[in-house]
């Protein structure tokens, strides 16, 4: 089955070539669109993008597709990357699981990512709570 364009990398050959930051909006949206639909997950995400680009201009043209997937990162990934998430990426995905917090809860965002990441131990998550001790 080949993915349809604009749909967020998940699997497949379009996968190894996907930036991180879809590969985790990809797993997250299957998460959370159970959770609050795909509007609810558009706009966090819009939400999440908005600002995010106030603290990495180089998301300015990237928009919110109406899959919930992300349109515009072709122009964010012009630069050589070595597997590792660039700064941009990491504001990003921030920004989403911060509103996550805000409108769900500590609790229910990380049970979101352990739904979508399994795999994950339980130690390689840190509480914001615990940042802050």
């Amino acid at each position: 089955m080949e993915m349809a364009r604009g749909e967020s990398a998940g699997s497949g050959p379009a996968a190894a070539s996907a930036p991180p930051a879809a590969l985790v909006f990809g797993k997250l949206r299957a998460v959370m669109v159970t959770f609050a639909g795909i509007a609810g997950f558009r706009s966090l995400l819009t939400r999440a993008l908005t600002l995010a680009a106030r603290l990495a201009p180089e998301l300015k043209g990237v928009t919110v597709n109406a899959d919930g997937s992300l349109a515009g990162l072709e122009s964010v990934e012009s630069e050589k990357r070595d597997g590792a998430p660039q700064e941009w990426e990491e504001t990003l995905v921030t920004q989403l699981l911060d509103l996550l917090v805000t409108f769900v809860g500590e609790g229910l965002m990380l049970q979101m990512v352990t739904q979508a990441w399994p795999d994950l131990l339980a130690g390689q998550i840190r509480s914001r709570t615990e940042d802050k001790s």
